[in-house]
């Protein structure tokens, strides 16, 4: 699960960590480090906790 999945204008689709430990799929820029990746969807996540 760990391969992107090219996705349109320079995005890809990634599979990231949350801090609660599940995983999710999200759409970030190309080239992107998996550390970025997770620290990306850490943030999305705890915007949805508030």
């Amino acid at each position: 699960m760990s391969k992107a999945t090219p996705g349109p204008q320079g995005t890809e689709m990634r599979w990231a960590t949350l801090p609660d430990g599940t995983r999710m799929l999200i759409s970030t820029k190309r080239g992107m480090s998996q550390d970025e990746v997770d620290l990306l969807a850490a943030k999305l996540w705890r915007q949805t906790k508030s």
